[in-house]
């Protein structure tokens, strides 16, 4: 539990930070005046510090954090963020995502950096069941089946196909067991009980770690930041089709948030490697840019949207109505953010297993 409430915290601030931190240098190469930085949602708890002349703040509602510039409600003047031009402001915004793709193209290197998972030849046995052939041959979970009567087991389809092509036949398995090879004899069954198989185990690829060179890693970064951008902005578009269940794509909030980030930190520490962290690390923070330009009040992307509004126009919305609309649209976000977490602790988000890297 601790290290789930630890890893939820760092992870989260780490994110908030670096999102707000680009709304923060931006705004201030600008000359608009930044009134507070502040990690969570008011009420604040307490000033931290004061950073170029900006209050840093803590506030109670933890799940976040913002920058407030003079002038986002409407209000003109000197260093008032309304007051610049569109492309400074469209610039001011699309600093915080920008920051978010920036950190997880980062987070994605380092993890292709210090290793990440590569699927090696062989199947790795990962449960025998009690009493079934292959827990009477002695086969044991962890071993590693490389050859079945001398021919090469390179995936998990090999072993199927020839298990099931000698059901009531011995097999001469080559397994590798601890560094060593043996061989273990087993007869699959031929009319196996529901759910065992013809041997009794439940088989997983063999993953080993793999560390890529520094321009491999960047190449593999830019590819894995753009896929998941590309899978995220297809998954509407494949639940109409009915790809996907619209179960498997709900959204999490910070409890889901924190189940992950204290699972991909509990398996840093037993696994002995960093990709858990770093991949979850990267994929959220991928997630919140994507999320931030969602064209909806009170996000970057719904700001943005206002922009646009004005080029197509000619002229701007009135400034303290469009801050009347993104208030409105921050109090209906938050009334989501309190759905979505009571639905993650309802119905908890999938774990990710990440002993099945075998590691």
């Amino acid at each position: 539990m601790l290290i789930t409430v630890v890893s939820f915290l760092v992870v989260l601030s780490l994110l908030v930070f670096v999102h707000e931190l680009g709304h923060f240098l931006a705004a201030k190469r600008s000359g608009i005046v930044v009134e507070e930085f502040g990690f969570g949602y008011p009420p604040r708890i307490r000033t931290l510090f004061y950073w170029r002349g900006t209050p840093v703040s803590l506030n109670a509602i933890p799940f976040g954090g913002f920058v407030r510039m003079k002038g986002e409600d409407g209000q003109e003047g000197p260093g008032s963020f309304v007051s610049q031009s569109k492309k400074t402001r469209a610039l001011t915004l699309l600093a915080g995502p920008a920051m978010n793709f920036l950190l997880a193209l980062v987070f994605f290197t380092l993890a292709f950096l210090l290793g990440w998972p590569d699927v090696q030849p062989g199947v790795r046995i990962r449960e025998v069941v009690a009493g079934a052939p292959a827990d009477l041959a002695g086969l044991r979970p962890n071993d590693v089946v490389v050859q079945a009567d001398g021919q090469p087991i390179r995936q998990l389809e090999d072993l199927t196909a020839y298990t099931d092509a000698h059901r009531g036949t011995e097999i001469a398995l080559t397994v590798r067991r601890q560094g060593e090879e043996i061989t273990v004899r087993v007869i699959p069954r031929v009319n196996p009980p529901a759910n065992e198989g013809a041997m009794g185990v439940a088989i997983g690829p063999v993953t080993g770690i793999r560390r890529s060179p520094l321009p491999e890693a960047m190449v593999r970064s830019v590819e894995a930041t753009g896929r998941f951008i590309f899978l995220t902005l297809s998954v509407p578009v494949m639940i109409i089709q009915g790809l996907i269940p619209v179960s498997e794509a709900r959204p999490i909030g910070p409890v889901g948030i924190a189940v992950l980030a204290g699972d991909a930190m509990q398996a840093t520490f037993a696994l002995g490697w960093w990709f858990p962290i770093l991949q979850l690390v990267a994929i959220l923070s991928a997630a919140l840019a994507v999320t931030n330009l969602l064209p909806l009040p009170a996000l970057d992307g719904g700001r943005l949207l206002f922009i646009v509004i004005e080029i197509i126009r000619g002229r701007r919305m009135d400034p303290e109505r469009e801050g009347t609309i993104h208030l409105i649209g921050f109090a209906l976000l938050l009334t989501l953010m309190l759905l979505i977490t009571y639905q993650d602790i309802v119905s908890p988000v999938p774990r990710l297993d990440w002993s099945s890297l075998g590691l």
